[in-house]
């Protein structure tokens, strides 16, 4: 396996355990039933995307072991404030703390896919932005349903 790719991996890797952590420990700051269930479940999630990193790197990396696929960003984030604190956070700012998390980890991921050279590397990197989008997109589509009202 290229050195990139695995440098990569390893990065994934860490992440991926990184943001498993932050969700499990984010459980006991807030007393919000859903925002507790939401924050088990993103960590749940976290934990099952390092282990398919890992099982990657144990296995070895093909190009048909990730595809890329289009994902809409629905950009929700980008127009809200708070979320900048789990402590005390209802399921509000849970969502938005969570879905500035994803897109930290698309913007990562996005300057890390223009500064690497292998090519399966860089189709693992795109492939993880698409993860990250997935999971902003399906925060921000519970979001959408849940706080967005019309006039």
């Amino acid at each position: 396996m290229p050195d990139e790719l695995t440098e990569l991996l390893d990065t994934a890797i860490l992440k991926e355990v990184a943001a498993e952590a932050l969700y499990a420990a984010s459980q006991s700051k807030t007393d919000d039933p859903t925002a507790k269930a939401l924050m088990k479940e993103l960590a749940k999630a976290e934990a099952g995307h390092a282990a398919k990193l890992k099982q990657l790197k144990e296995k070895g990396f093909t190009q048909k072991d990730w595809r890329p696929e289009r994902v809409t960003d629905l950009k929700v984030s980008d127009y809200l404030t708070g979320g900048d604190t789990l402590e005390g956070a209802g399921l509000q700012d849970t969502l938005i703390f969570a879905m500035k998390r994803e897109q930290s980890s698309i913007d990562f991921y996005t300057r890390l896919t223009a500064t690497i050279r292998d090519s399966h590397a860089k189709r693992l990197c795109e492939s993880l932005v698409h993860e990250e989008l997935k999971h902003k997109l399906r925060l921000e589509t519970l979001y959408d349903d849940l706080f967005y009202t019309e006039n």
